[in-house]
C-alpha cells in the first residue's frame, strides 16, 4: 500500500505534521463539553507497520479509561469505545487516538496522534558508470518515502545517505560482482524499511556510444544511425572540426537507434554523442562530421569538387558513380575537384561521395545531371588536324588528337595503297608521320576513327590528313 507521503519534501512533511497536530486538537475540541476536563494521554507517536501501540492514562487513580483508537471527527459512538490500552495499526497513515476517563466523579478527555508509516522496499536500479563507479537511481515515484537510506555496497562499506533524493554514487575498487543490499529508514534502530537486493557487476571496460552512420537527406538535413552499448539517454551535441561542441542538446530515449538532425555548415556540421547521466558523461562518442561535395555540369563535362574538414587516421574518400566506386580521393587532400567526360548524353548519370573511418561511414547527397536531348549533338567528341609537318621544327611536328575524349577510341591510318601504316587505340598517342622508323614522304593519309560518341552510339568518322615538310 502507497504511504500518503509519496513525493513530499522535508519542509512539506514537517508542515504537514503540524497541520496534523492541530486537525487532531480541532477534532477533540469537537468533544468538548464544559463539564469534561482536559486529561493526560502518552503512546508511541510513530513507528511502523504492523505498530503495535500502548495507551497510558497519565491522571493517576483514573478509572473507567476506554479509547477511539481511529477517530474521525464528530461525535462519538459509545458501541466504538474500547477498554483496550493497546491496538495494532496493520495500514500506513495519520491516526487519532481518543481517551475518555473519570477520577472521583470527574469526566476527563484526551487526544493524541499516531503516524504510521509503511515498510515497503525501495525502487532502485544501479547503473554502470565511468571508471568502475555504480549509481543508485531512485523511482522519483517512491512506494514509501523514506528519510534516509541505508546502503550496504558489498565491499564491507556501509553507509547512511539522506532521502528524498534520487542519485546515489559510489565508487569500487576493483571490477568484479557485488551484491548491494538497499533499505530506507525512518527512525534509525528501530523504524526500517524492507530490503531491496541488487546484483551489480564493475565491468572491466564500458563501450562509449557511437555513431555508425550519417545520410544527408536533403541540403539541412541529416539521418544519423545509433549504437548505445550503454543503454542509457543520449544527448546529441553540434560542434565543429576543430572540437568545439554545444554542451547542450538533443535529449534521445535509450532505446534510440536512429534520428534527423538539422546540418549548418560549416560550423555546426560535427556530431557526438554524450550520456545524459553525470556518472557517464566523459564516455562521449567519438565526433563525426559531415562533408561538403558538389557537381557542377555542362554538356560536355561534369565537374566535381569535395571539402572534408574532418580527416582523422585511417580516413578514406571515395567518389562514387552511379553507385560504383569511381575516384579514391583520400589522398587528394581536405579539398579538390575532378573533371568527368566520360558519361552518356541524354542519360542520367549520379555522383555521392561517401567518407569512412573507425566504423562511421558518411554519405552525400546525390548529385545528379541529364544533358538534356536538345543538347546533345552528333558530332565526334574529339578534334583532328587537317595537316601536320613531321620536319623537326618542333611545330606541328605530330598529328595530336584534341578535343573531348570518348571513352573508347581507335584510329587507323593508310597509305595510297590501302595498307595500315599507324594504329592506336589510346588517343594520346600521335602519329610521327614515319612507318616502321622511316619517314613517309609528302601527301595524302587517309583515316578512319571508330569511336563511343556521347549519346551512346558506336560511329566511325573518315577523313584525309595531308603530310608536309
Amino acid at each position: 500500500m502507497k504511504s500518503k507521503l509519496t513525493a513530499y519534501s522535508p519542509i512539506f512533511l514537517i508542515l504537514i505534521l503540524q497541520l496534523w497536530a492541530v486537525r487532531a486538537v480541532g477534532q477533540c475540541a469537537a468533544l468538548a463539553d464544559p463539564t469534561i476536563k482536559t486529561g493526560a494521554v502518552s503512546t508511541t507517536l510513530s513507528g511502523c507497520l504492523p505498530l503495535n501501540v500502548a495507551v497510558r492514562n497519565d491522571i493517576k487513580d483514573a478509572t473507567s479509561t476506554r479509547h477511539v483508537f481511529d477517530y474521525r471527527g464528530g461525535a462519538v459512538n459509545p458501541d466504538s469505545l474500547t477498554a483496550d490500552s493497546i491496538h495494532v495499526y496493520s495500514k500506513p497513515g495519520f491516526y487519532t487516538i481518543v481517551q475518555f476517563s473519570e477520577k472521583d466523579g470527574q469526566k476527563y478527555l484526551a487526544c493524541t496522534n499516531v503516524r504510521v508509516t509503511d515498510t515497503l522496499a525501495p525502487v532502485v536500479e544501479a547503473i554502470s558508470c565511468a571508471n568502475g563507479a555504480v549509481q543508485l537511481v531512485f523511482d522519483p515515484k517512491q512506494p514509501t518515502v523514506y528519510p534516509t537510506y541505508q546502503v550496504d555496497w558489498g565491499d564491507t562499506e556501509i553507509k547512511g545517505y539522506p532521502g528524498f533524493g534520487q542519485k546515489i554514487y559510489y565508487k569500487y575498487a576493483a571490477p568484479k560482482s557485488y551484491g548491494i543490499r538497499v533499505r530506507g529508514v525512518h527512525t534509525p534502530g528501530q523504524c526500517r524499511g524492507t530490503v531491496t537486493r541488487l546484483t551489480f557487476v564493475v565491468p572491466e571496460n564500458l563501450e562509449p556510444p557511437a555513431i555508425t552512420e550519417a545520410r544527408m537527406r536533403d541540403e539541412t538535413k541529416l539521418d544519423l544511425q545509433i549504437r548505445d552499448s550503454l543503454a542509457v539517454e543520449l544527448l546529441l551535441q553540434k560542434g565543429s572540426a576543430n572540437g568545439v561542441f554545444d554542451p547542450n542538446g538533443q535529449k534521445l530515449d535509450k532505446n534510440q537507434k536512429s534520428v534527423t538532425s538539422t546540418l549548418e555548415l560549416p560550423d555546426r556540421a560535427c556530431f557526438r554523442l554524450q550520456p545524459a547521466d553525470s556518472c557517464l558523461s566523459e564516455l562521449r562518442s567519438r565526433p563525426i562530421c559531415a562533408s561538403d561535395f558538389k557537381v557542377e555540369g555542362t554538356k560536355d563535362e561534369n565537374t566535381v569538387s569535395w571539402k572534408i574538414d574532418y580527416r582523422p587516421p585511417g580516413t578514406r574518400a571515395v567518389i562514387q558513380k552511379d553507385g560504383l566506386d569511381w575516384k579514391d580521393v583520400t589522398s587528394s587532400g581536405t579539398f579538390g575537384s575532378l573533371v568527368d567526360r566520360e558519361f552518356i548524353c541524354g542519360k542520367e548519370v549520379c555522383y555521392q561521395l561517401v567518407v569512412s573511418y573507425e566504423g562511421f561511414t558518411f554519405y552525400s547527397l546525390k548529385r545528379c545531371f541529364t544533358v538534356p536531348p536538345d543538347d546533345c549533338e552528333v558530332r565526334p567528341p574529339f578534334y583532328l588536324p587537317d595537316a601536320f609537318s613531321p620536319n623537326g621544327d618542333e611545330i606541328n611536328d605530330l598529328l595530336e588528337v584534341k578535343g573531348v575524349i570518348a571513352s573508347e577510341f581507335e584510329i587507323t591510318i593508310y597509305n595510297k595503297w590501302g595498307l595500315a601504316i599507324f594504329h592506336s587505340k589510346d588517343p594520346a598517342i600521335s602519329w610521327d608521320g614515319k612507318f616502321k622508323s622511316q619517314n613517309l614522304p609528302v601527301g595524302s593519309y587517309a583515316y578512319t576513327v571508330r569511336y563511343l560518341d556521347r549519346s551512346g552510339k558506336y560511329l566511325n568518322k573518315r577523313g584525309v590528313v595531308y603530310l608536309l615538310k
